[in-house]
């Protein structure tokens, strides 16, 4: 018998009608997260864990699970912290020593508009795109037949100098806001499914230093990096998130769209920012029967 135990909904009223499915004992419409494509973070407040996006950044992802396999993200630090914007970590470029020079990857900004993808359109118009929503648990946007991964709070994207291609290892977790302004200009490769409280302690740097912090010794450690797939099953985290094509996903966007709770005195235009609803992610425990 399965019980379901939700950790990681929003608050109450915003958990999209989890809670009362949950109530009558009955299962719903929830996927698990692939553990091939769960990047585990331990660090030295905790546990981070990112969800790579594989079928939108292909080429980025298999960099990162392979030099993750080479344990290249094994004890390095979060060297440059912006409160409200970015957490970036891996080993800034001064520091590299006797680390192998990786080749820059070619820029993954976007791709062609999959007709047979699970999508459900969010807004339309966006303000800065044509068209905003959901594939396969991702916050989109499309315009004149490309999509592209938003920058809501919790993406991953692969840092890079001024020039496109020039991504080669260190990794950028967006933090507070929306920087809307990177879409389509990184190359985004996944989201933070697991340990907001843990983003929420990673020491910060100065923003007059541009949120780097050169003591390496005052900055966030990361003492190692694993795919979930190369952990033992009792270390893996059995995660799953909404179906965002699913009947309590689609229902929790619409409440929220018309805000009909009798709480809401103004009751809005009916627009809604793809980033404000976090897809819920939660632990699921087997239990004996």
């Amino acid at each position: 018998m399965k019980k379901w135990i939700p950790l990681a909904l929003l608050a109450a009223g915003l958990t999209l009608g989890a809670a009362s499915a949950q109530a009558q004992n009955k299962p719903t419409n929830w996927q698990t997260l692939p553990q091939q494509d769960l990047l585990y973070l331990d660090t030295d407040q905790g546990t981070l864990v990112i969800l790579l996006a594989s079928q939108f950044a292909p080429r980025h992802v298999e960099r990162v699970k392979q030099l993750t396999k080479a344990g290249f993200y094994d004890g390095v630090s979060f060297y440059r912290v912006i409160e409200g914007f970015v957490a970036q970590f891996g080993v800034p470029e001064h520091e590299w020593g006797k680390r192998a020079q990786l080749e820059p990857m070619k820029a993954e900004f976007s791709w062609p508009v999959r007709p047979g993808d699970d999508y459900l359109l969010v807004q339309k118009p966006d303000l800065l795109a044509e068209e905003t929503g959901f594939n396969q648990g991702f916050a989109v946007a499309r315009e004149k037949g490309q999509e592209w991964l938003v920058h809501c709070a919790g993406v991953v994207n692969l840092a890079r100098a001024n020039e496109p291609d020039t991504g080669v290892a260190d990794l950028a977790i967006m933090m507070g806001q929306a920087p809307r302004h990177l879409d389509k200009n990184m190359s985004a490769l996944g989201k933070v499914v697991w340990g907001q409280s843990v983003l929420n302690r990673i020491r910060r740097g100065d923003t007059q230093q541009g949120g780097v912090i050169s003591n390496a010794a005052q900055r966030t450690q990361i003492k190692s990096a694993r795919l979930g797939s190369d952990l033992a099953a009792d270390k893996q985290l059995p995660l799953e998130w909404m179906n965002t094509s699913g009947a309590e996903f689609t229902q929790g966007l619409a409440e929220r769209r018309s805000r009909t709770h009798v709480f809401y005195q103004h009751k809005g235009n009916g627009n809604i920012d793809v980033c404000y609803p976090q897809v819920p992610v939660r632990l699921a425990v087997t239990t004996a029967p």
